[in-house]
C-alpha cells in the first residue's frame, strides 16, 4: 500500500474517532426565568370560590395552577423550553455527569455538582418555592425538562425531577468523589420507569451504572 493511501486511511480513522467522541455530550442547563407550565389552568380560573382562592394565594402564591379534573393543586407541571430560554452556560457540564442507574432511578454526578447545588439553594428558594427548572441536552438537543427539588420538600412536580439533598455534608466532605441523586418522573419511583423515555436511555446507554 502506498504511503499516501496509508496517510489518508489514518486521517479518515482519526476523523471518525473524533466524530464518535463528540456524539456523547450531555449537559444540564437552568432556565433564565420560570417557564409557565402547560398543566391545568390558572388559579383565578380554576377556583371560583373567593374564600378558597384567597386561602390558596395566602398559602402558596398566585403561580400555582389547578387540575380541574382531580380538583388538586399543581405546583410544578410540564413545561416546554427552547434554547433561548436557557442560561448561556450549562449548570452541569458533560464531564460532571458520570452516569445513570436505570434500575435505582439515580443519576450520578461528580462532587463539584453537590457543591454547585449547595451554593445555589439559597437563591433558588428566593426565586421560587416550587423547584428550580432545568433542561437536559444531549448533543445540543433538548431531551428532557424538569425540576431540581429539595428531597425534604412536601410537594413534588408533575414531570421529571432531580431530588437534591438539603444537607451540606457533601460539600464539606473532601473524601466524597461523586454523589447520586434520585431522578424520577413525578412520584413514579418504580424500577426502570426511566427506560420508557427513549431519548434519555439513548443519551445514557454508554453511561449506565449497574451493580
Amino acid at each position: 500500500m502506498k504511503k499516501s493511501n496509508q496517510i489518508a486511511i489514518l486521517f479518515l480513522f482519526l476523523v471518525l474517532v473524533s466524530c464518535e467522541n463528540k456524539k456523547d455530550v450531555i449537559e444540564i442547563y437552568l432556565t433564565k426565568n420560570r417557564i409557565e407550565t402547560s398543566d391545568g389552568v390558572p388559579l383565578s380560573i380554576g377556583v371560583k370560590d373567593s374564600i378558597k382562592y384567597q386561602s390558596l394565594v395566602k398559602r402558596f402564591g398566585k403561580e400555582i395552577r389547578i387540575d380541574t379534573l382531580k380538583n388538586d393543586v399543581i405546583f410544578a407541571g410540564h413545561f416546554t423550553a427552547s434554547k433561548k430560554d436557557l442560561e448561556k452556560k450549562p449548570f452541569i457540564n458533560n464531564s460532571e455527569i458520570l452516569g445513570l442507574d436505570f434500575e435505582k432511578s439515580q443519576i450520578c454526578f461528580s462532587r463539584s455538582v453537590a457543591i454547585k447545588i449547595s451554593n445555589s439553594i439559597k437563591n433558588w428558594r428566593k426565586e421560587h418555592r416550587f423547584g428550580k427548572q432545568f433542561v437536559m441536552c444531549y448533543n445540543n438537543k433538548i431531551i428532557l425538562e424538569g425540576y431540581f427539588f429539595n428531597d425534604m420538600a412536601s410537594y413534588t412536580s408533575n414531570t421529571y425531577q432531580i431530588s437534591f439533598h438539603s444537607s451540606n455534608s457533601n460539600r464539606r466532605n473532601d473524601t466524597i468523589k461523586n454523589i447520586s441523586y434520585p431522578i424520577s418522573k413525578s412520584l413514579n419511583f418504580k424500577n426502570n420507569n426511566l427506560m420508557k423515555n427513549k431519548e434519555l436511555y439513548n443519551a445514557f446507554k454508554n453511561r449506565q451504572i449497574k451493580e
